[in-house]
């Protein structure tokens, strides 16, 4: 965020990637610092997008100018925004989210210097999947279930993908179905899950449990109860993938374990009991009885081979 802009150039970067949104100038101001970049994420727009200046403004006319409408899921990655939009007044700071629907008008406001991730999203689309269930306007907290899975997601493909992350790429569809979830109105989260398909929808809950792992009070309890639905209906879900939710917790913990120690090379600097509690596990003797199960060797053995 050091590089410095003409105010002007500036807005017109602004108005390149995302639209007839209009960049307001502190007094006196006439050079910006901060950037505006255009990324892919599957083949979605984002805009990187940050500055010192006083706000961007969305009025009647910009909405006029414009001939493709979005819905536009903001993450704020460093500083603070006031946002004004359909009615709602909120202020979003690191890992938080909103959305921002470009057929009405907006004001953004920065604290200070401030940078945002923007997720460009065809409106007519996503509003028809989601049958118009979202909140517009309002804060989407940074521990929300779901936030930190959408933060990643679109921050690695913007910012580069971690190869040693514990989550996976997710797809375009996949990511909207997160979206459409974490902002569906009070009381109806359970029901825009059940209206995903079933693949998506395990792949949702999966994303849940893997962004939790190390959770001491993970449970299929906890887990049911985050994503709105019974303790029955998710061990269901894991029945019809012919699995467990045991079964997939003690996978991805091992897998991650591994993670760690692939990471922890030469074996001198690794304590594996350190390796275990950070993936979740609180028995050092049921860790190694399940590594060595499912990799053919001890967790020593193992850091010891990729030396």
């Amino acid at each position: 965020m050091t590089e410095v802009r003409e105010f002007e150039r500036w807005c017109e970067d602004l108005h390149g990637i995302c639209g007839h949104y209009e960049g307001v100038a502190r007094d006196r101001q006439r050079a910006v610092r901060g950037l505006i970049h255009p990324r892919k994420f599957d083949g979605l727009d984002v805009a990187d997008v940050a500055g010192d200046v006083q706000a961007i403004r969305r009025d009647r006319q910009g909405i006029r100018r414009d001939g493709a409408e979005h819905i536009f899921c903001i993450i704020q990655t460093a500083g603070q925004l006031r946002v004004d939009h359909n009615g709602e007044s909120s202020l979003i700071g690191p890992g938080d989210c909103l959305l921002l629907d470009s057929t009405r008008e907006g004001l953004l406001s920065f604290t200070g210097q401030g940078r945002l991730l923007s997720l460009h999203m065809p409106r007519g689309l996503f509003m028809q999947s989601c049958r118009g269930n979202v909140q517009i306007g309002r804060r989407l907290a940074g521990d929300h279930p779901l936030a930190p899975s959408i933060r990643q997601q679109i921050q690695h493909f913007t910012l580069g993908w971690d190869p040693t992350a514990a989550v996976g790429k997710a797809n375009a569809d996949l990511l909207l179905g997160m979206i459409q979830l974490a902002f569906c109105k009070p009381g109806n989260f359970s029901k825009e899950l059940d209206a995903q398909g079933a693949e998506r929808r395990f792949a949702l809950v999966l994303d849940v449990l893997e962004r939790n792992l190390t959770r001491e009070d993970l449970s299929l309890r906890w887990l049911a109860h985050e994503i709105g639905m019974s303790t029955r209906q998710v061990q269901r879900l894991f029945e019809s993938e012919r699995t467990t939710f045991a079964r997939e917790v003690r996978d991805r913990r091992l897998n991650l374990a591994a993670s760690h120690l692939r990471r922890r090379r030469p074996a001198g600097q690794a304590r594996i009991s350190d390796v275990a509690y950070n993936s979740g596990f609180r028995d050092l003797s049921n860790f190694n009885r399940g590594f060595k199960s499912r990799f053919g060797m001890t967790p020593r053995e193992y850091l010891e081979s990729m030396a």
